[in-house]
């Protein structure tokens, strides 16, 4: 199996969700899943543009971290002069749903860090009605559908498919006789008694 790529997406709210954004970039990497993120990008100075549009067309999966500065961002009510990158990278995936709804909607994954919850996913990103991957904590058991997700390692597995089953009717032709019937166990038909003569 190859290791998959993700680039994540996420809103610079506070110094706190940075923090957790490298914690859970620094536990996909020891899981074995590449990580591209702004704060690993290096020291020298770059157009953030093309930067991430070549990450997040190149990645496997896109990460969008759920958050109240990416909701408001995300659907175009946030502030003008706040979260440049997340603004440019939002507008960039609402482009990709319009282009190719399928693939763009299996490759984002919105992500709820812990004390987050699905209200912080942006509309566009279809909160209620598609999938949404709960981080309850930054560890490999917290983050397992996350991890399941971009690894392609279902939790469970259909069996094989099995010879079709064989009812024999309960009447009827086929039916057997009425004492195997009765020794089978099935529910049987009986008359109700007569009611008693008028008086």
């Amino acid at each position: 199996m190859t290791s998959p790529y993700v680039f994540i997406s996420y809103t610079h709210d506070s110094d706190e969700h940075r923090d957790d954004v490298r914690e859970l970039a620094t536990l996909l990497v020891s899981s074995g899943i590449g990580v591209i993120l702004d704060e690993w990008a290096g020291v020298a100075r770059k157009d953030w543009y093309p930067w991430a549009l070549d990450g997040m067309s190149g990645a496997d999966y896109v990460l969008v971290i759920a958050s109240e500065g990416y909701r408001r961002m995300g659907d175009g009510t946030g502030p003008n002069d706040a979260n440049y990158g997340g603004r440019v990278e939002a507008a960039l995936l609402r482009d990709f749903l319009q282009r190719d709804r399928d693939r763009w909607t299996r490759k984002i994954l919105p992500v709820l860090l812990p004390g987050h919850s699905v209200a912080e996913i942006p509309d566009f990103l279809q909160p209620y009605a598609a999938d949404h991957y709960p981080v309850v904590s930054l560890t490999t058991s917290g983050a397992e559908g996350l991890l399941r997700a971009v690894t392609g390692q279902a939790a469970h597995i259909r069996p094989p498919l099995g010879p079709l089953v064989s009812l024999p009717p309960r009447s009827g032709p086929g039916a057997g006789t009425p004492e195997a019937r009765r020794d089978s166990g099935q529910p049987r038909w009986t008359a109700p008694p007569e009611p008693p003569p008028p008086v």
